[in-house]
C-alpha cells in the first residue's frame, strides 16, 4: 500500500513543490523546509576516538587461541605452467602446521598467468617461520611468453593469456550510429587520444581474513566490503550451512572496490584451518596487495567531435581500449550530462598478463572523464571560449548548472584563469583548469536497521553491513538521534557483523544510502513507542508529544519527563524495532552532481607539477553530517590528485613481472602533495527517498585528474594527454609546441 504526500523538492534558490508516492510504512520524506535538529550540522565522527587511541579493532588485531600465521607462495613469473611442485622440506620444518596447494574453481592452479599468482600457501607457529617455509617449497614452472600491455596484447602473433580465448574482447558499442556524419558537417573539428595509467587500490590495511572453525560452524574476521557477501562464500568454500557462518568486520582499513570477495587469501586460510585444526590469519603484505589486490584498469582513449563556431557541441565519437590485466573490467564512463549532439562510443578489454581489475572507486568515470572533460576544453580552445562557459552553454544538468556559477564564485574563475597562458613570470608557471562529475546511486531496499533502548536510556542501532572508513557510523547515529531528540554520541551504532540485520555491501556509494532511511524508520518506530508510554503517564494524546533535547515536550512546552525517565517506564523490557528500508521514490534528481576547480604550479625547466587548490563542490542529495560529507570530498580529491600525478603499476615488459610493488617506488600523493582543499557540501532536497540522502563515497574522486590536467594545459600553453602527469610528459609536451 502507499500514499501520495506532497513534498519540498530542490536547492537553494530553486525550490519547488512535488507529489510523491510514498510506501504506507514509510515517513514522509523530509522536504527542502524540514526543520531538524541535528541532521546537516558538523558531527564528529562516532567512532573517531577509538581510532585515534588505537583501540579500533581491525582484522590484523584478531587474534584467537592457538591461531596460526598463514603465508603465500607467489608466482615469480609473468606467464608459466606448474610442471611439479614438492612441499616435503617445507613441512619437515618446525612449527610448520599446514602447507596446501593453491586451487581454483577446486582444481590445482597450474596455468600461472600473471607475476604474484599464487601457488600455495603455509600456516605455522609464527610469521617468520611461515616465510622460511616458503622458501623451502621447490615448483618447477615452465615458462611461457607474456603480454604486459595494450598494444603488444593486440598484434596478431601476441601471446595469449589464455589459450582457448584471443587477448581482445569487443565491448557493445553505444548511443548512435552516425556520429561521424555529425562530426563532418560541423565547421570546426578537434582529435585527440587521451591515456591513464593502471592504478592498483593501496588501501592502508591490506587484504586479509582470520578464519576460526566452531564445530559445524566458522566465523571468520575479514577486512571487507560485503560481509554477507563473504558468508556465502565461506560457507562455499568450507562446504558448512551459511547460517552457521559469521563473518565479523568491526573496522576496515579502506577497500575502494577491491574488498567485495574473499579471495585467494581466504580460500587458502579456510584450507589451512580445516588441515590444521587451528585458527588461521592470512593477511597480504604489501607486496601481495599490489600484485593481487586490485586495480584500476587502464585506457586509451581516441576522441574526435565537432562544434559550432558559438560553441554548440555537434557530435562525439570516442573509441576505447584498455586493460584490466587478465580479467575484464576495462571501460570508461564518459559524461551523460552534457549535450553533445550524436554521440558513439565503443569499448575494447584487452587481456594481458597482469593481476586482475577489481571495482575502484567509481569505476570507469575518473579515467573516462580525465578524457571527456580533457576533450571539452579543446573542444572549447577551438571554439574561442571560456571553458567554464562552454561547459555552461553545453550542460543538462540544473544542480550542475548551479554548482557551476557557486565553484566559480568560491574559486575566483575569472581571476585565476588566465586569458593567456604562460604569462607569469620566471619558470614556475600557475594555472587553472576545471572539470565535472556525475554518479546515479540512491541506495537501495531488502535491508533493515534495528534500535534497541534499553531501561537506562542506552540506546543502540545494529545493522550487519561493513563501516569501510566512510563515516556510516556516524551517518546511523544522527539520522536516529534526529528522530529520538538525542545527541548523535549517545546512539552506539554496531555494525560489521552478519549475527546483525542485512546490509549491502558497500559499492556504487551505496551503503549509507541504503542504511540511513531504514535507520530513520526505525528511531521514528522507537519514538512513537515511547511517546505512547508517556502519555499515560502525562495525560495526554501521543502525536500531542514529541522528544527534543533529551526531553518529552508537550504542545511545544517541555515536560520534566527527561529521556532517561521515560526508558525507565520499560521496567525490565528492552524496547527493540526495526526499520526496514523501502523502494526509491520519483524525487527531485536521480543523479549526483560535481564540479571541481584546481589551480597548480608548473616549473617549466624541471616539469614538476604541484597542485596548490582545488575547490569541490558536491552533491548527494541531503547533507546528514557536514562534517562527514566534507571530509569524504577531501579524500576523494586526494585520491585524484594522487591518480592524476603520482600513481602507476609498472611492469617489465619481457617477463611481466611488477617492478614497484611497494610504497617506495609506487607513488601515492603524500602530506606534502595535498593542495588546499575547499570542500563545499551542496544540499539538494529530493525526496528520493524518506531521507533524501544519495550516495557519496565515488563521485568526489572523479573530476580531480581531469580539472588538473586542464590546469597544467592553461598554465604552460600545452596539454599533457596521458597520465600520470609527470615531469618527462611535461618536458616533452612543452618541446612539442616549440615552432
Amino acid at each position: 500500500m502507499s500514499r501520495k504526500v506532497k513534498t519540498k523538492v530542490g536547492f537553494a534558490g530553486k525550490v519547488e513543490e512535488i507529489e510523491v508516492t510514498v510506501a504506507d510504512n514509510d515517513p514522509d520524506p523530509w522536504g527542502a523546509d524540514a526543520k531538524l535538529s541535528v541532521v546537516g550540522t558538523r558531527v564528529p565522527r562516532v567512532d573517531g576516538p577509538l581510532k585515534v587511541t588505537g583501540k579500533a579493532k581491525y582484522t590484523y588485531d584478531v587474534s584467537p587461541k592457538g591461531m596460526l600465521y598463514g603465508a603465500i607462495l607467489r608466482s615469480p613469473h609473468g606467464a608459466a605452467r606448474v610442471k611439479s611442485i614438492d612441499f616435503s622440506e617445507a613441512e619437515k620444518l618446525p612449527g610448520v602446521c599446514a602447507v596446501v596447494r593453491a586451487e581454483y574453481e577446486g582444481r590445482p592452479v597450474e596455468r600461472i598467468v600473471f607475476h604474484g599468482h599464487e601457488v600455495a600457501g603455509v600456516a605455522a607457529e609464527t610469521e617468520e617461520i611461515a616465510q622460511e617455509a616458503l622458501e623451502l617449497i621447490k615448483v618447477e614452472y615452465e615458462v611461457k611468453p607474456c603480454v604486459t600491455t595494450v598494444e603488444a596484447a593486440m598484434k596478431e602473433d601476441a601471446p595469449r593469456v589464455y589459450e582457448n580465448r584471443p587477448n581482445v574482447q569487443p565491448g557493445r558499442a553505444r548511443g548512435g550510429t552516425d556520429a561521424d556524419g555529425a562530426i563532418d558537417k560541423a565547421p570546426l573539428k578537434v582529435e585527440a587520444t587521451y591515456t591513464t595509467e593502471v592504478q592498483t587500490h593501496s588501501s592502508l590495511e591490506t587484504h586479509g581474513c582470520v578464519v576460526q572453525l566452531d564445530g559445524d560452524g566458522l566465523t571468520a574476521w575479514v577486512s571487507t566490503q560485503a560481509t554477507f557477501g563473504c558468508r556465502q562464500e565461506f560457507a562455499g568454500v568450507s562446504r558448512k550451512d551459511q547460517g552457521k557462518v559469521r563473518v565479523i568486520a568491526e573496522h576496515v582499513g579502506g577497500g575502494f572496490g577491491s574488498k567485495f570477495q574473499i579471495g585467494p587469501e581466504g580460500h587458502l586460510a579456510v584450507r589451512l584451518a580445516q588441515k590444521s585444526e587451528r585458527p588461521v590469519k592470512v593477511m597480504l603484505d604489501r607486496k601481495g596487495e599490489h600484485l593481487h589486490g586490485g586495480n584500476r584498469p587502464s585506457s586509451i582513449q581516441a576522441f574526435k567531435g565537432g562544434v559550432t563556431k558559438d560553441g554548440k557541441i555537434l557530435g562525439i565519437k570516442v573509441d576505447t581500449s584498455g586493460t584490466g590485466g587478465y580479467t575484464g573490467g576495462a571501460g570508461a564512463a564518459q559524461p551523460g550530462f552534457y549535450a553533445v549532439g550524436v554521440f558513439e562510443k565503443s569499448e575494447t578489454n584487452v587481456f594481458t598478463n597482469a593481476g586482475e581489475a577489481r571495482a575502484f572507486r567509481a569505476p570507469g568515470h575518473p579515467q573516462g572523464f580525465f578524457g571527456m572533460e580533457s576533450f571539452l576544453d579543446e573542444l572549447a580552445e577551438k571554439a574561442g571560449m571560456d571553458p567554464l562557459e562552454f561547459r555552461k552553454k553545453n550542460c543538462r544538468g540544473k544542480v550542475h548548472l548551479a554548482e557551476f556559477d557557486l565553484a566559480a564564485e568560491k574559486f575566483n574563475w575569472k581571476e585565476r584563469r588566465r586569458a593567456k597562458s604562460g604569462s607569469d613570470a620566471g619558470p614556475k608557471k600557475r594555472g587553472a583548469g576545471m572539470a565535472s562529475s556525475v554518479w546515479y546511486t540512491a541506495g537501495s531496499p531488502g535491508c533493515r536497521v534495528d534500535v534497541v533502548v534499553s531501561p537506562d536510556g542506552t540506546v543502540e542501532a545494529h545493522n550487519g553491513a561493513q563501516d569501510i572508513g566512510t563515516g556510516t557510523r556516524t551517518v546511523l547515529a544522527v539520522l536516529v538521534a534526529e528522530e529520538l531528540g538525542l545527541k548523535p554520541d549517545q546512539i552506539i551504532v554496531k555494525l560489521g557483523d552478519t549475527n546483525f540485520p542485512p546490509g549491502p555491501g558497500s559499492g556504487g556509494s551505496t551503503t549509507a544510502a541504503s542504511l540511513g532511511p531504514a535507520a530513520r524508520t526505525a528511531g521514528l518506530k522507537a519514538k512513537k513507542e515511547l511517546l505512547e508510554r508517556a502519555a499515560r503517564d502525562l495525560k495526554a494524546k501521543p502525536e500531542d508529544l514529541d522528544l527534543k533535547d533529551g526531553v518529552v515536550v508537550k504542545a511545544g512546552s517541555p515536560t520534566s519527563m527527561t529521556f532517561r525517565k521515560l526508558c525507565e517506564k520499560l521496567g525490565t523490557e528492552t524496547l527493540h524495532v526495526s526499520g526496514d528500508r523501502e523502494k526509491n521514490y520519483a524525487g527531485f534528481s536521480n543523479q549526483v552532481a560535481g564540479v571541481q576547480m584546481a589551480e597548480v604550479e608548473v616549473d617549466v625547466e624541471t616539469g614538476q607539477v604541484r597542485c596548490l587548490r582545488v575547490v569541490a563542490v558536491q552533491d548527494a542529495g541531503r547533507v546528514v553530517d557536514r562534517l562527514t560529507f566534507e571530509s569524504q570530498i577531501s579524500g576523494g580529491v586526494i585520491q585524484g590528485v594522487s591518480y592524476a600525478l603520482f600513481e602507476e603499476r609498472r611492469l617489465d615488459p619481457n617477463l611481466g613481472v611488477m617492478v614497484n610493488p611497494d610504497f617506495l617506488n609506487y607513488k601515492v600523493a603524500g602530506s606534502k602533495d595535498c593542495p588546499e582543499i575547499i570542500a563545499i557540501a551542496f544540499d539538494v532536497a529530493n525526496a528520493i527517498n524518506n531521507v533524501g540522502m544519495m550516495g557519496l563515497g565515488e563521485p568526489p574522486t572523479i573530476p580531480t585528474a581531469g580539472a588538473i590536467a586542464n590546469a597544467v594545459a592553461n598554465a604552460i600553453g600545452a596539454r599533457v594527454r596521458s597520465l600520470p602527469i609527470t615531469p618527462d610528459k611535461v618536458l616533452a609536451a612543452l618541446e612539442a609546441k616549440k615552432p
